[in-house]
């Protein structure tokens, strides 16, 4: 049998191996429950919220707020000895020289209903403090509005709407979840199988690199329909919120460059994340007592160089992360989404993470070579590094 004919069984099993389409359903039916649930929860609280009589000892009238009463009173002694028994609460409001007024609510237990009534007041009070003023409304109209402050992009003759602008947000999203995920699968397939000396026995059919190259295979596919679900249900989120709103609906303008890219650097980037990760876990003995269990988690750091200049995807610092090969994966991506990125740019980042992803991955295949066979200890750093770099071990 061929070599690409080993990678293609042993990448097809691997995939297989984690993806059960029974569960996949399972997991959208419940996430769907979920999400109608926190959906409809605030409103369920709201209409099921008992109405709450509270007394107030002011020089006005308060406005309606929800599931609560007003029961107007002069004599504050009296309100609080009804504190607990026919009242909820007391509130009281006193003109105040710098404030304008100052209220405070006593209770005997905290409340849901107490930060809300405090945010309605508070912006009742406010409105009172200007009529006192005898501001005309024109003028109270002007205080509460805040200076016009413009910005005009001229890179694009269409103004980008909001679903445009969390593009970026939404692919890094997607990107990370790719990156978790292969360090559990990738984690779990080699480790269990060191453990349970079922390597040993393959080896004697297959080469190190045949076996690993299929691994990576396998879970990179895996992990690309883990993000493109990922993509799916938050694009669906969307859709719910904005019909749920009386908004119309805003999906975001994807071009043909952008989901090419996107899934060119997605794919190879996560090819060159399961290759480190395959070789460092070939080396980890038992990965609940391994100290180096926690060295895997390092290539969440690239993704989070795409976090940390998505709010200048065209600076400086994003365009050297665009083209290091460790972080372009993550950032190019983000970049063509914003636009102002020529073809020939993400091209040849695309070739320069192509390159190192071989590297890392001809390091990766002697490293696994060193590590998977050995039972009961673990290679030391000296022995890994001279592996790294080809030297015999």
């Amino acid at each position: 049998m061929k070599r690409w004919q080993q990678i293609m069984r042993i990448g097809g099993f691997e995939f297989r191996r984690f993806f059960k389409w029974k569960q996949e359903l399972f997991s959208l039916v419940l996430m769907a429950v979920l999400f109608a649930i926190s959906i409809g929860w605030g409103e369920l609280k709201t209409s099921l919220e008992e109405t709450h009589q509270v007394a107030v000892v002011g020089p006005f009238e308060l406005p309606a707020v929800a599931n609560i009463e007003w029961q107007a009173m002069t004599d504050a002694e009296q309100a609080f000895e009804q504190l607990g028994t026919s009242v909820a609460g007391v509130l009281l409001i006193e003109p105040d020289p710098q404030q304008g007024y100052r209220a405070e609510l006593v209770a005997l237990n905290s409340a849901g209903w107490q930060g809300r009534m405090q945010a309605q007041l508070q912006a009742f009070l406010q409105q009172q403090k200007l009529g006192d003023m005898n501001l005309s409304v024109e003028q109270i109209a002007a205080l509460d509005t805040p200076p016009s402050f413009t910005v005009t992009i001229q890179r694009d003759e269409e103004t980008a709407s909001s679903a445009d602008k969390a593009l970026p947000s939404l692919i890094l999203v997607s990107i990370m979840v790719g990156v978790f995920g292969s360090f559990g699968l990738m984690m779990t397939a080699i480790t269990q199988e060191k453990q349970q000396r079922v390597t040993e026995q393959l080896l004697t059919l297959i080469t190190p690199g045949e076996w690993m190259d299929g691994k990576i295979l396998g879970i990179t596919l895996h992990c690309l329909k883990s993000m493109a679900t990922v993509l799916v249900i938050i694009i669906l989120v969307i859709v719910v919120m904005s019909v749920i709103g009386g908004d119309a609906v805003e999906l975001p303008s994807i071009n043909l460059e952008l989901v090419l890219a996107t899934l060119m650097f997605a794919l190879l980037g996560l090819a060159m994340i399961n290759a480190m990760m395959a070789g460092f876990a070939a080396t980890i003995d038992d990965p609940n007592h391994s100290g180096r269990t926690a060295m895997m988690l390092i290539p969440a750091l690239f993704v989070g160089a795409g976090f940390g200049v998505m709010d200048s995807p065209q600076g400086l610092l994003a365009q050297i992360l665009s083209w290091f090969p460790l972080t372009s994966f993550a950032v190019m991506p983000i970049r063509v989404a914003d636009g102002g990125v020529a073809w020939w740019e993400w091209l040849g980042s695309f070739a320069l993470l192509l390159l190192t992803t071989y590297v890392i991955r001809s390091a990766a295949v002697r490293l696994f070579r060193l590590g998977i066979t050995m039972y009961g200890k673990e290679p030391s750093w000296r022995l890994m590094g001279r592996a790294l770099i080809g030297r015999r071990v």
